[in-house]
């Protein structure tokens, strides 16, 4: 029997997508491939075997997300987030979501504790809350077909100057967030 895996996944991985832009050109794929290597760090030092994800084969969204959940449920994970960044065309527009879809309870639950850990430590920026998504929301494909609880991380606005600045000098602070929400739901399973 292998150890239970948890899932890092870097949004915007597939060939030709890199997502936004932040308000300097960093892409979301740039900023979150680090950051979820920082994120498995910590996981590794409280015991939480992790697997980043960060090319998804697949011609298209779709294709990508097939890919993708089949690729989970080879690995075997129990648990996953999707690493993003929002952008808007109000630069204006702050703070943090996290996304899961609208049936699913340990999703929810994740979703629950990552914006709970935000709450609690990362008070430059708004909390925007949980957000649940159906079929026709935002991510629906990613949150829909992952094999195991999924949630998607929005933790700033890399359209907005402030979060920018706050994301790029206190990367490691969300990381620990992010990372800490993370362990605190993984060690309320029964794995």
């Amino acid at each position: 029997m292998t150890k239970p895996v948890f899932a890092l996944c870097v949004g915007h991985s597939r060939s030709g997508d890199r997502g936004a832009a932040s308000v300097d050109g960093t892409s979301e794929h740039s900023y979150n491939s680090d950051l979820a290597r920082r994120i498995r760090l910590i996981l590794a030092d409280q015991g939480i075997e992790t697997v980043i994800v960060n090319t998804y084969e697949g011609h298209g969204y779709t294709a990508a997300m097939r890919w993708l959940a089949d690729h989970l449920k080879q690995l075997g994970a129990k648990g996953c987030v999707e690493l993003h960044f929002n952008s808007a065309e109000n630069d204006a527009a702050t703070g943090h979501e996290f996304l899961y879809w609208s049936d699913g309870y340990l999703g929810r639950q994740l979703a629950k504790s990552l914006d709970w850990q935000f709450r609690q430590t990362i008070e430059a920026l708004k909390p925007r809350g949980t957000k649940p998504v159906n079929a026709a929301g935002r991510g629906a494909e990613f949150l829909r077909r992952t094999p195991c609880p999924a949630v998607i991380c929005e933790p700033f606005f890399g359209s907005n100057p402030r979060d920018w600045e706050f994301a790029t000098t206190e990367k490691d602070e969300i990381a620990l967030a992010i990372a800490t929400g993370i362990a605190a739901w993984w060690k309320g399973l029964k794995l």
